[in-house]
């Protein structure tokens, strides 16, 4: 049996591996990057942050979210999204290219897990 957090971090990066192709070639001013290691690299970096460190910041910020009414929620995968680029070498990205990566990774993560969720 495969460990739940290695199929999240999994489908995180195939997530972010989709969204960070599609805005690199819809708007390749906001996202650029190197070559197709890069786009791995930071897939692998996207999913690693969002299925071990994500969880910690989400409970941490819980009161200013609920606040916000959910708001925050975004603005923390925004930062989150940006912060994986920052870290991975060869990729940059806009702050425009940092919130639609995150949403579009926020949705490609949700239908991967709506079809491998047990």
């Amino acid at each position: 049996m495969i460990p739940f957090t290695l199929v999240r971090i999994t489908a995180y990066a195939i997530a972010a591996i989709v969204a960070t192709l599609l805005l690199g070639t819809i708007a390749p001013r906001w996202i650029t990057f190197d070559d197709a290691n890069t786009v791995l690299l930071f897939g692998l970096v996207i999913g690693t942050i969002n299925a071990v460190i994500k969880p910690v910041v989400r409970i941490v910020t819980l009161p200013i979210t609920c606040l916000t009414f959910g708001l925050f929620a975004l603005i923390i995968n925004v930062v989150l999204f940006y912060f994986g680029a920052s870290m991975t070498p060869g990729m940059k990205v806009d702050w425009m290219g940092a919130i639609l990566g995150s949403l579009l990774t926020s949705v490609a993560s949700g239908l991967i897990f709506s079809v491998v969720d047990e």
